[in-house]
C-alpha cells in the first residue's frame, strides 16, 4: 500500500497545509510522498496553495485571490511558512512520490498546465502524477507534457461518474483518484479491470483502509500518514 500525505498532512499539531514544513513531517513519519495542489499566482509561477483566495491559509489575515498576488507579494501562511512554489515542493520531494492536483477553478486553466508541465521537466528524481476535478486539464497535459502520468479525481457529489469519467478518459490516464466516499467493491474491481490504479482519498480511519487495501484501492491520501501506515502494517 501506498500511503501519501494529504497536502502534506493536516490536523491537531501539524504544521500549515501544503508547506514545505507539513511534507517534510510526512516524508518524517514515513510516508511514501505527499499530495498538493497548485495555482498560479499573478507573476505566473505555479504555487502550492488549495483555495483560490488566501483567507484559509493566513487564518483570515489576507482574503487577496491567489492569480491576483504576484510571488513576492505572497504573505506568509498561518504559523509563519512562506507559500511553497511547485519548483521548491518537487526539489524537497527528491526520490518520493509526488501527486499534483492542478486546479480547475483558475481564471486561465492552459497557463496553468503549462508552467506545472515547465516545473515537473525541471524536476529531478521525482515520482509525479498529474490530478485533475476537470477533464480538460487531464487531456491537456496528455498533450503539453504525454511522458507524465496522468489521473482523473472525482468527488463525492459525483458518485456516478466515479467510473465513468474515468473510463471515458482511459486511454489519457493510469489512474481514478476517488473520494472515499465513492469507493465500493464493484467500482474498484471495474476499474482495476480496465487497467487503472485506483487510490482513494482523503482516507483517515485506519479500519476503513484496512477495507479500502482488501478491496483492492493501491493507493490511499491521508491526513494523517503515522496513523494510516500503522494500519497498512501487517502485525507481527
Amino acid at each position: 500500500m501506498i500511503v501519501l500525505g494529504h497536502r502534506g498532512g493536516r490536523g491537531e499539531g501539524w504544521p500549515a497545509e501544503n508547506s514545505l514544513d507539513a511534507f517534510q513531517r510526512a516524508l518524517d513519519e514515513g510516508a511514501d510522498g505527499v499530495e498538493l495542489d497548485v495555482r498560479l499566482c499573478a507573476t505566473g509561477e505555479p504555487v502550492v496553495v488549495h483555495d483560490r483566495s488566501l483567507a484559509r491559509a493566513t487564518g483570515g489575515a489576507d482574503a487577496r485571490l491567489v492569480h491576483a498576488v504576484g510571488r513576492r507579494d505572497l504573505p506568509k501562511l498561518a504559523g509563519g511558512a512562506e507559500v511553497a512554489d511547485l519548483d521548491a515542493a518537487l526539489d524537497l520531494l527528491r526520490g518520493r512520490i509526488v501527486n499534483v492536483e492542478v486546479k480547475a477553478d483558475v481564471p486561465a486553466r492552459l497557463p496553468l498546465v503549462r508552467a506545472v508541465a515547465r516545473a515537473i521537466a525541471r524536476a529531478r528524481a521525482v515520482d509525479v502524477v498529474v490530478s485533475s476535478f476537470d477533464p480538460a486539464i487531464v487531456l491537456a497535459f496528455a498533450v503539453v507534457a504525454p511522458r507524465v502520468p496522468r489521473a482523473m479525481l472525482v468527488g463525492p457529489r459525483t458518485p456516478r461518474l466515479a467510473v465513468a469519467l474515468p473510463l471515458a478518459i482511459r486511454r489519457a490516464i493510469v489512474a481514478a483518484h476517488l473520494d472515499d466516499a465513492t469507493i465500493v467493491s464493484p467500482r474498484v474491481a471495474r476499474l482495476r479491470r480496465a487497467g487503472l490504479r485506483v487510490v482513494g482519498w482523503t482516507v483517515n480511519d485506519p479500519a476503513r483502509a484496512r477495507a479500502l487495501a482488501a478491496m483492492g484501492v493501491e493507493w490511499l491520501i491521508t491526513d494523517d500518514p503515522r496513523g494510516i501506515l500503522a494500519a497498512a502494517t501487517p502485525a507481527t
